[in-house]
């Protein structure tokens, strides 16, 4: 199933964040199924600052162990759809 329009807005806000936070990465290079560490050789520290630029941008909170798991593009702009569809604290 092709991605909604939000999916893709997600999709090109976490290529924009991802270009912006490690050197030498253009959004051209970055495709949404693109392994941070395989294709687009994240390492760990920058891994780092892409989940610190997420929490900045999104006002959220990404637990270590969570931003771990996520290894591509998509899965970023996945989990960012659900934690933004889905925001903590008392109800309305």
């Amino acid at each position: 199933m092709p991605p909604t329009a939000d999916e893709r807005k997600l999709l090109d806000e976490v290529r924009d964040l991802l270009a912006a936070t490690v050197e030498d990465l253009t959004v051209e290079e970055i495709g949404p199924d693109s392994s941070l560490q395989d294709d687009l050789g994240v390492d760990s520290l920058a891994r780092l600052e892409l989940v610190a630029a997420i929490e900045d941008r999104w006002q959220i909170e990404v637990p270590q162990e969570q931003a771990e798991r996520l290894t591509t593009v998509r899965q970023i702009a996945e989990h960012l759809a659900e934690a933004v569809a889905a925001p903590t604290g008392g109800t309305a």
